[in-house]
């Protein structure tokens, strides 16, 4: 499905909003939200197949807003945590030298959407592997109005708090063939101090590319009834990482105790659905 959204501001008001609606039940766990931003997709992957991708930005607050859109450098531990970086190292091959985008800042107003084009370039000559950059969306702040300064001169104290929120999205570039391979280990099974049940254990991966798909945990119950008891999207495991954390909390079904039989892990591509990685745990 291909849908593409212009200058909304051109059409009335309840259309945009419905545009905004259409964007949540068509694309769901596609779209990625913080603030009053929605982004999709979520991430920008280039291929081979097309060399410019669009992402759709949509402003779901009341007021107006400014969005500076820019390139920012990631390396993953393996907690899944994104820590900013300056220089690429082996197995690290930033995206931004071969990417461009327009426009670069957007402005929209309450229950606006834009496209934003994302263009891969000069990518003729670069070698077989995976280059990756995040796309970077800030909100920024609204322009001091004329006579704010002023007024505040005559306040004794003036403190003004203001929330500035980002964004990101991976956008990578992936050229030869994929040899990537993942697997599940160290998994076990516990209790939090708040009693909460978790599912720990290492999402593994070895080969030239990243990883990036769902969770999905069972339970086989000793009857050999199956559960459905936990589940976690858009999981990403970055090069030049090769493992992942993860700490995945269960919901028990009512009369269930997990007292004997199994769970059952499955990481599954975000798109196709093909399974990447599976595992079991005997209790």
């Amino acid at each position: 499905m291909n849908i593409e959204i212009k200058f909304l501001s051109l059409f009335p008001h309840l259309f945009r909003n419905s545009v905004i609606l259409i964007l949540y039940i068509f694309f769901g766990n596609s779209l990625f939200a913080q603030g009053n931003l929605v982004v999709h997709p979520k991430r920008i992957v280039f291929d081979g197949k097309k060399k410019i991708e669009k992402l759709v930005l949509s402003n779901t607050g009341k007021d107006s807003a400014v969005y500076n859109i820019s390139f920012i450098e990631y390396k993953m531990n393996e907690d899944g945590e994104l820590l900013s970086v300056k220089e690429e190292e082996e197995g690290l091959r930033f995206a931004s030298p071969y990417v461009r985008l327009y426009p670069r800042i957007v402005k929209l107003g309450p229950n606006e959407s834009q496209i934003l084009k994302v263009q891969m370039y000069n990518t003729e000559n670069i070698a077989d592997g995976e280059y990756r950059s995040h796309l970077y969306f800030r909100a920024e702040q609204e322009k001091t109005a004329l006579g704010t300064a002023a007024k505040a001169k005559e306040a004794l104290v003036s403190v003004k708090l203001e929330a500035v929120f980002g964004i990101s999205i991976a956008c990578i570039i992936r050229k030869g063939e994929n040899k990537t391979s993942l697997s599940i280990s160290n998994m076990s099974y516990s209790k939090s101090k708040d009693q909460e049940n978790l599912l720990l254990f290492k999402l593994n991966r070895a080969g030239n590319m990243s990883a990036y798909g769902d969770f999905l945990v069972s339970y086989v119950a000793p009857n050999n009834k199956v559960y459905e008891v936990g589940s976690v999207k858009g999981i990403g495991l970055y090069l030049p990482g090769s493992a992942r954390n993860m700490r995945v909390k269960l919901n028990a079904p009512s009369n269930v105790d997990f007292k004997g039989g199994s769970f059952k892990v499955v990481f599954t591509e975000n798109e196709s659905k093909e399974i990447l990685a599976e595992a079991d745990l005997k209790l």
